[in-house]
């Protein structure tokens, strides 16, 4: 399995968050550091100038992504900082700062997890982060606490999320905990099998389907969906590990009885254990599918499915053919310099370079024309496709 695809997929699936990129904190660095200890994450901070060149393309072109926001959104408080500004200097009196922009990722004990300077684009910005939530695993010390004996539940629930967010396993604790009549009211009970209910093929799952309608009056159906979509999506990566279609046919199976709207998640699954295999016929359909059942007029998904495809099956001239109408409906659909030179690339990919030259160059001409004639972009993207050509 290729990491890029699982990172795409994960990502892509996941969709927690309506918002179109990172949702910031309003407030001092300070009230934005009390915030993430009271909800017991990291606190990012992007430490920026007005006159910064690189602060302002990730202001426009990282951090306004979808995939971005989606990931940050759901894993940090998030605080942009103009260190030019008072908060920004008592800021810098602690966390020193040389060049901008300098990405702070810091606990809420005020301890710096990882420090990064320069601009990033969204795939890296977003390893960043996975990153420092690694860095950030406090499950070490709270193992200790377990093993001298601490069962109290809210240590419990606490010890469970730690591991889940380090990626270690938690299964095997949780079942022992519930196994063990710990003094708790059915109501904590059911909000710890909530919490450690990681993999749709297990018992602690069926718990969680067979008591939905009790959960939704203590979370939200946005929480309640974004779990299931996380323990489907384990057990399809396991479907993948273990070769086993029937734990995929399982996954899908509650992520449609479950889900509102199934459509993305059942399809962008069945692409991504095809593609896993090598299965390009089957995945064709899936990918095809899922552009009928949601992304006809959706960019994101449209980016999503030619994006894919051109990462994993470059070398067939299906796939590519098909990725290659994909990007001409999305560039039809929003003719923004993005889907432009996505459209290029896939046609670059399709042995069509010369086609991709020819709607840049009349691009360029019509831009010209208008109101704002800045063909700056454009006319970088003509000299790569050029020398491409060779």
């Amino acid at each position: 399995m290729k990491t890029s695809s699982v990172l795409l997929f994960v990502l892509f699936v996941l969709n927690l968050s309506t918002a179109q990129g990172i949702e910031f904190f309003h407030g001092t660095w300070k009230e934005a550091m009390d915030k993430a200890a009271k909800e017991d994450k990291i606190l990012f901070v992007d430490a920026f100038a007005q006159w910064c060149g690189p602060c302002k393309a990730m202001a426009k072109n990282v951090f306004t992504k979808q995939e971005v926001g989606d990931f940050f959104n759901k894993n940090f408080i998030n605080l942009k900082l103009d260190m030019e500004t008072p908060d920004g200097r008592t800021f810098g009196d602690k966390y020193p700062v040389s060049a901008y922009p300098t990405l702070f990722f810091v606990d809420g004990k005020g301890k710096v997890i990882k420090k990064v300077v320069g601009g990033q684009q969204a795939d890296g910005l977003i390893n960043q982060g996975n990153e420092a939530l690694k860095n950030n695993d406090t499950s070490i010390d709270l193992s200790k606490e377990y093993e001298k004996g601490n069962r109290d539940f809210d240590f419990m629930i606490k010890y469970i999320k730690s591991l889940n967010i380090a990626g270690k396993p938690s299964m095997k604790i949780a079942n022992d905990y519930l196994s063990s009549n710990p003094d708790i009211t059915e109501d904590q009970k059911l909000l710890f099998t909530f919490e450690a209910a990681t993999e749709a093929d297990s018992k602690l799952f069926e718990t969680v389907i067979a008591n939905k309608s009790k959960l939704l009056k203590k979370v939200s159906l946005e929480d309640f969906e974004g779990k299931v979509k996380i323990a489907c999506r384990s057990t399809v990566t396991k479907a993948i590990e273990y070769e086993t279609k029937e734990l995929l046919d399982d996954a899908l199976g509650k992520a449609k009885d479950l889900l509102s709207n199934p459509d993305q998640f059942y399809y962008t699954s069945l692409m991504y254990y095809y593609e896993s295999f090598n299965q390009k016929n089957e995945y064709l359909k899936a990918a095809e599918s899922l552009v009928k059942k949601v992304g006809v007029k959706d960019e994101k998904t449209l980016k999503y499915v030619i994006d894919n495809m051109c990462k994993n099956f470059k070398d067939d001239p299906k796939v590519i053919d098909k990725a290659t109408e994909y990007a001409n409906e999305l560039y039809s659909m929003n003719g923004s310099f993005e889907n432009l030179k996505m459209y290029c690339k896939v046609l670059a990919d399709n042995n069509e370079i010369d086609k991709a030259i020819k709607i840049t160059e009349s691009e360029i001409e019509r831009t010209k024309k208008s109101e704002n004639p800045d063909t700056k972009q454009l006319e970088g993207l003509l000299n790569y496709l050029k020398t491409s050509k060779g």
